[in-house]
């Protein structure tokens, strides 16, 4: 006969429990100055991944001007059901070009630190690759949002 042991109190449901990830980006500062000429063109792309890292929705915002932009309204919106409370939603921060689009920074946030309450957070876009004068590795800026969480209630 084997030892086993049933899960009780927070461990008697899967983390697989099934929700929906509601949010906006609000705004994004202190970008730095990808284009060499003009102002950036920053926009931001919004996507879910599950617990096994597959893409399970896309968003993107509207095209904003300058280093340090607002979003208001339905252009910044993005709502995903039947996301997995294992999985993650990436923000990533792009410079709209000419030719490839530029990458300035990304985010990501493990679904299981949202609260179930509308939350604002600010979140880091990590560092550039390429050294300021000083040898030292400059910011990517800050993107803030809003996310909710809401539980179905589906637990395996």
């Amino acid at each position: 006969r084997k030892n086993v042991r049933e899960p009780t109190g927070d461990l008697a449901f899967s983390l697989a429990a099934m929700a929906t990830i509601s949010g906006r980006v609000l705004r994004a500062n202190g970008l730095p100055n990808k284009d060499l000429f003009s102002k950036d063109d920053p926009y931001v792309v919004v996507k879910m991944f599950d617990a096994d890292g597959n893409e399970a929705g896309e968003s993107r915002t509207s095209v904003k001007k300058g280093n340090n932009v607002e979003w208001d309204g339905e252009e910044a919106v993005f709502n995903f059901g039947n996301a997995h409370l294992e999985g993650r939603i990436e923000f990533k921060v792009w410079d709209k070009d000419l030719g490839p689009d530029d990458l300035i920074g990304e985010s990501v946030v493990p679904l299981s630190a949202v609260p179930f309450q509308e939350t604002e957070m600010t979140l880091s876009l990590g560092f550039s690759r390429k050294l300021s004068a000083a040898g030292k590795k400059t910011p990517n800026g800050t993107i803030t949002v809003r996310l909710l969480i809401s539980n179905h209630h589906n637990w395996l």
